[in-house]
């Protein structure tokens, strides 16, 4: 069996998957038995992440069917066939993010530049030998109802925390924790897969976003194509508040800006360096006077930015689609501004 951590190295293309909208929902992920390993590997390690929560696995087992698209359904029980493990490992590790947000971070911003806006976002996310950035997949769907998507993942998630819509828009997730209680309602990841598939546009995209229930607290960046077009949807399971761009850029980390009742103090990673990331893509941004993705990178790449469990960094353009992603280095020795 592949081990974590092995399937990739820093600098080198992360590896891609082609997923055919057209076909059968139980058909559409068809693996190569290298990403089949390593896809088996990470599920296994999302599930010993679990086996202190009996209840809540039988809990999200028992309602998933009524939690998912009936589609979304399908292609898991098609990949566990494909993977020759339970429905309910592949569940399980599908809606890692609301059952376990608490172990993410993530720091990402938008940009305005001459060529329509750019997300940029860094994916922070313990895991042993930093497997999920080593095993990363891009997943390019076609044959959708509103055309072609990308997204940035792993083999065997079939949802989405990053993606970008050709044409459309981009959308990035970051944890968040508030006093909201979570909720029996769609898990968050499915959702921004369903709206890579299904949202004509980002004024669409938004709406949808903000407005659907959801199971758990999260903070969304979403960037158009046309000048402006960049807003962070805070949101809690039953409410959201949007945080729109000033001076041509706009940041997210981990806590609410806006929404009342917001982000306690967890003593996490995440929480504890929040504001102080938050502070410093600013203060990057406010100094550059080149904005485009190289730059983005540099400032993702900052110490003050990126965070040891940084797995994946990426940029994206919904403008031309453009999905750009490297695997960070252990950590950058300079930051980009001098005293």
């Amino acid at each position: 069996m592949t081990q974590l951590g092995e399937a990739n190295s820093e600098g080198v293309e992360p590896p891609s998957l082609d997923v055919d909208l057209s076909l059968a929902p139980r058909e559409r992920w068809q693996l190569s038995a290298q990403q089949k390993a390593q896809a088996v590997a990470l599920l296994e390690m999302y599930n010993s992440e679990l086996e202190g929560f009996p209840e809540l696995i039988s809990s999200v087992a028992v309602k998933a069917p009524d939690l998912l698209a009936p589609s979304i359904h399908m292609e898991l029980s098609g990949l566990a066939k494909e993977l020759g493990v339970s429905l309910e490992q592949v569940i399980l590790g599908n809606l890692h993010y609301d059952l376990l947000k608490f172990v993410w971070g993530c720091s990402a911003f938008a940009i305005e530049t001459e060529n329509g806006p750019l997300l940029a976002r860094n994916l922070d996310w313990w895991t042993f030998n930093k497997a999920l950035g080593q095993n990363t997949l891009i997943s390019h769907f076609r044959n959708g109802p509103q055309g072609p998507f990308q997204t940035v993942g792993w083999p065997g998630f079939v949802g989405a925390l990053s993606g970008v819509a050709v044409g459309r828009f981009a959308v990035t997730l970051n944890a968040v924790i508030s006093n909201d209680a979570g909720e029996v309602a769609q898990p968050v990841s499915m959702l921004i897969r369903r709206v890579l598939e299904t949202t004509d546009s980002f004024q669409a995209a938004v709406e949808i976003l903000s407005e659907t229930p959801i199971a758990s607290d999260c903070l969304l960046l979403v960037t158009g194509v046309e000048p402006g077009e960049m807003v962070v949807i805070e949101r809690a399971p039953n409410r959201f508040a949007l945080r729109k761009p000033e001076n041509g850029f706009v940041v997210v980390t981990n806590n609410h800006e806006m929404l009342s009742d917001g982000s306690p103090d967890s003593g996490s990673e995440l929480q504890r360096t929040s504001c102080a990331r938050f502070s410093r893509v600013e203060e990057l941004i406010e100094h550059s006077t080149n904005r485009n993705p190289e730059f983005c990178f540099d400032t993702l790449r900052d110490p003050g930015v990126q965070l040891e469990t940084t797995v994946q960094q990426m940029v994206f353009s919904a403008r031309d689609g453009s999905v750009q992603v490297r695997l960070p280095e252990s950590f950058s020795p300079q930051g980009l501004l001098r005293e």
